[in-house]
């Protein structure tokens, strides 16, 4: 296959999904792949070699900051994205494919109309939804002018993606189940989606040397772990709440808090803490590397993932629990699409109501039954390995183009 990739994500990206699936799984295969991207620092257009089945055709950008810049980005973004057409007409392609991007998937839509080739849309996000919900959420503190913004463009994308792109798109490749849900809802026929979950590379997870966690406030007791972001607006003065009912009946868990967030956050979190009387019971770690950030996994007896209930987060599928999974740690998330599906199929953790005492409960629940944890640590890599590995997912994925592209060529 040759194929043209156009996606809003900046050159170089360090997105894990598009390097494992396309550059190691896809181009690994002697597929060759034209990515269209926008460059990440400053740069001027250019064509840039990556390798024998990859190169990149970078859109210019300013790497300086303030308003002006930004339109002059986003006009350049424009001006890139209209070369779509022109790289259709020159060039050989298969398919074309689009992610995330709608004037540039209208340009692609028409180039792949004219061209006689197949035209995909990969949707990784809700993004007009997005807008549309920031601009009228009161708890984001933005101006009058910005939230006009957001509306305008969420309701313009939203009009363009559902109403043009999609219902005139070969295939639409969604981000989870509930996505292809969502967009089923929206018009979009069944059979012309396919979900494509974040999943993890397991054979560099399984080949990764994992420091070994020496710390003496652990001496005695009982790790769990939360890993991701501490920023306020994930409300992760949750878990404190939920540490302290815990510690009424199990007193030996000490909460290990696995990331970062900027002073003022953390600051706000560790008050929480010290007014729950919870000073000697949490450990911040702050930034670490993957690698550590996986030893504290791989030290927990059970790892944590709540995520606040929103509609515009329903549709992703967080990469969290899989790696807790992975590193065969029980888990104990609350409801959501995603979350509730691995949990459930794979047997490794719960999913609960989002509320600290449904969470303290569930902890309490693994804890306290020996028989139960280690099934749960049993099954977690077992599952990973067989339905989230990304070595499987590009395989499936590659099968998927070839067998449609075999379709087309028969209409």
């Amino acid at each position: 296959m040759y194929f043209l990739y156009s996606t809003r994500e900046k050159h170089p990206t360090f997105r894990v999904d598009l390097s494992k699936l396309f550059s190691e799984g896809i181009a690994g295969n002697s597929h060759m792949i034209d990515w269209h991207m926008q460059a990440n620092g400053q740069s001027q257009s250019v064509v840039e070699m990556i390798n024998e089945c990859e190169r990149v055709f970078v859109g210019a950008n300013r790497n300086t900051t303030g308003l002006y810049a930004k339109i002059m980005n986003h006009l350049s973004g424009l001006r890139h994205d209209l070369g779509l057409y022109g790289l259709v007409k020159k060039n050989n392609y298969d398919f074309i494919q689009i992610r995330d991007k709608t004037f540039a998937a209208l340009i692609g839509l028409i180039a792949a109309k004219r061209k006689g080739i197949p035209f995909y849309y990969w949707m990784s996000f809700p993004y007009p939804e997005a807008d549309i919900f920031r601009s009228r959420d009161k708890l984001i503190h933005i101006n009058f002018l910005l939230r006009l913004f957001y509306a305008l463009r969420g309701y313009l994308t939203d009009w363009f993606l559902y109403s043009i792109v999609l219902p005139n798109s070969d295939f639409v490749f969604v981000q989870s189940d509930q996505m292809q849900r969502d967009v089923t809802e929206r018009g979009i026929s069944l059979n012309r989606t396919m979900p494509v979950p974040m999943c993890i590379d397991v054979h560099g997870l399984e080949n990764t040397s994992l420091p070994v966690i020496s710390d003496e406030r652990l001496a005695d007791r009982i790790p769990i772990v939360y890993m991701g972001t501490m920023v306020k607006v994930r409300k992760i003065d949750f878990l404190l709440k939920m540490l302290a009912e815990i510690k009424k009946i199990i007193p030996e868990v000490i909460l290990i808090l696995v990331g970062d967030a900027p002073e003022d956050d953390m600051k706000w979190l560790k008050g929480i803490a010290n007014n729950l009387g919870l000073e000697s019971d949490v450990i911040f770690t702050g930034f670490v590397p993957m690698e550590t950030a996986w030893g504290y996994v791989n030290k927990a007896s059970l790892c944590l993932s709540p995520f606040r209930p929103s509609f515009i987060l329903n549709s992703t599928t967080p990469t969290k629990v899989v790696e807790y999974l992975a590193l065969g740690c029980p888990v104990v998330a609350n409801k959501h699409p995603d979350q509730s599906k691995v949990l459930s199929e794979s047997g490794a953790g719960l999913a609960v109501e989002y509320s600290p005492q449904a969470f303290s409960d569930a902890v309490q629940l693994i804890l306290t039954d020996e028989k139960l944890a280690n099934s749960m640590r049993k099954a977690g890599p077992l599952y990973v390995k067989n339905n989230r590995d990304y070595a499987i997912m590009s395989r499936l994925l590659e099968d998927k183009y070839l067998k449609m592209l075999e379709t087309f060529s028969k209409k």
